[in-house]
């Protein structure tokens, strides 16, 4: 999966990427799988990261249909990714294991702002 060959150079990888998902994976952009059915796979947050001078928080996620690729969470991942976490702790099982699967959906507001929402299947 990770295309570092040398394991210091993963393990330093890992320590200073944004996330652990990230790590020899290509970004997923979140427009390339609206509609379609995902299963999670494995879920991260990135806490308290410097962006722009301001810090911010988000999520990352990989999806068992998109091998070798990661996608960062917009607002409504994001606040999914603790509860996330936190279930597959309490379970003693790791996300995949969950067998969760989603939908992501574009929604436009009467405002005409656009978001994505997650639906659960």
């Amino acid at each position: 999966m990770s295309d570092i060959k040398n394991k210091y150079g993963k393990m330093l990888a890992e320590k200073h990427s944004l996330s652990r998902l990230c790590v020899g994976r290509e970004k997923l952009e979140t427009d390339d799988v609206i509609g379609q059915v995902l299963t999670i796979e494995d879920a991260d947050l990135a806490q308290d990261v410097t962006i722009g001078g301001e810090l911010k928080t988000f999520s990352v996620y990989t999806f068992k249909e998109y091998p070798g690729q990661f996608m960062y969470g917009g607002l409504k991942l994001t606040q999914i990714a603790p509860d996330l976490l936190e279930i597959a702790d309490n379970e003693n099982k790791s996300i995949a294991d969950l067998d969760i699967q989603i939908m992501l959906k574009s929604v436009r507001t009467k405002s005409n702002n656009d978001f994505i929402d997650v639906m659960f299947l």
